[in-house]
């Protein structure tokens, strides 16, 4: 069992919910926690491909009203650290991922019920004026809610290690081909999802852009060349035009003009109204 990579997914996961439930930042997403785990276990690369994967099947999760979420951040900690030091691949760590979210989410839940119960504590606190006693107060139960995280991420993870990977030897080879195929699904729900609120009959044309451009500009590149008798075979793979951040940028300066449009039809509205408003005052004065 591995103390050290104990101590650095509950350090993790402890400053992943501190950032969250601080300041409620995305700081604790997936795409920038696990990539930071990958760096301090000693897996960068993995950590990149790992928080890729994870971000693309928790982007659409959000809560909506009363609805809790999937405890994203723990399950993608839990699922990308055991994946790394147990050296499974990206199907292993989604099969942990997505159900240690749900219970994460229960989880939290637990731990809301008992800090709620001390909020008459400190409703009596402010009726009394004691501002200090409030304060220390509120600092005790924060440390005490992030050292919690702190404690299962470390306990689960030095604990959970030969129980994981027991359960990892165990899955048959058809269920582990099933788990990769579902692996590469989980992604394409995930935006499917996140396409689904974020749907717009203006917008979604830029959707095919992005997929089309993805898709197209590529050509096939000559890597070999072999004599076959009197014929010459040639190795050839398919090579992108343009690399991923040269279309993210395209993409981000389509955005700004979108965005920048949405922000010139939002105040021609506002001078309309105004326009509209100052003409009304005019005739009401008139016809007094």
């Amino acid at each position: 069992m591995d103390v050290y990579a104990a101590l650095m997914v509950g350090l993790v996961l402890m400053g992943a919910k501190f950032l969250d439930w601080t300041c409620s930042s995305q700081l604790s997403r997936p795409i920038v926690c696990v990539p930071v785990l990958g760096l301090l276990l000693g897996h960068p690369q993995e950590g990149l491909t790992l928080a890729a994967e994870m971000e693309l099947i928790f982007i659409g999760n959000v809560s909506l009203g009363g609805v809790m979420p999937s405890d994203i951040t723990m399950g993608a900690i839990f699922g990308s650290a055991f994946a790394m030091i147990l050296g499974q691949n990206v199907s292993v760590a989604v099969t942990l991922a997505v159900p240690l979210s749900a219970l994460g989410t229960l989880l939290y839940s637990c731990m809301k019920i008992v800090v709620t119960m001390i909020v008459p504590r400190f409703e009596i606190l402010l009726t009394e004026h004691k501002v200090g006693s409030y304060k220390r107060l509120w600092f005790a139960q924060a440390i005490v809610f992030v050292l919690c995280y702190f404690v299962l991420g470390f306990v689960c993870t030095l604990a959970g290690q030969p129980v994981v990977q027991a359960f990892v030897d165990a899955l048959p080879t058809w269920l582990q081909k099933s788990l990769t195929v579902a692996s590469t699904m989980l992604p394409a729900l995930g935006l499917a999802l996140l396409l689904k609120q974020l749907y717009t009959p203006t917008e979604f044309p830029y959707f095919f852009v992005g997929f089309g451009a993805i898709a197209f500009f590529s050509y096939n590149n000559v890597t070999a060349a072999a004599l076959d008798g009197k014929a010459v075979n040639l190795t050839s793979a398919p090579t992108p035009i343009l690399t991923l951040v040269e279309l993210a940028l395209f993409g981000g300066a389509l955005a700004a003009l979108v965005i920048f449009n949405e922000f010139r039809k939002i105040n021609e509205k506002k001078a309309a109204h105004a326009i509209s408003a100052s003409s009304d005052e005019s005739e009401d004065f008139f016809n007094d």
